[in-house]
């Protein structure tokens, strides 16, 4: 139970904003939580954006092999709705 307690008084000591200081106004400590803030929520919406366009583009992807006696061939066509075209390039130079 102690290190339940000491672990919640560490996580309450935890301030996203600093403290307002001696001498500075009401109206700067306002502005500097403002801003503050706004960096946190710029943070948060830009790692959300790329968490999502990472789920999207991964469940997106489709892999598909050609295999014929355990020697992987190229695929040369593929049945689909609408028309693509696709452009390989052979980067081995034909060495297996």
């Amino acid at each position: 139970m102690k290190k339940y307690r000491e672990y919640i008084d560490r996580i309450k000591s935890i301030r996203p904003f600093p403290p307002k200081q001696e001498g500075q106004s009401c109206e700067e400590y306002a502005k500097q939580r403002l801003v503050i803030g706004l960096k946190y929520g710029v943070f948060a919406l830009a790692a959300f954006a790329v968490l999502r366009g990472v789920l999207v583009t991964v469940s997106s992807t489709v892999t598909v092999s050609n295999s014929v006696n355990g020697k992987e061939l190229p695929i040369y066509c593929v049945e689909c709705k609408e028309p693509k075209i696709a452009l390989t390039f052979d980067a081995a130079w034909g060495n297996s």
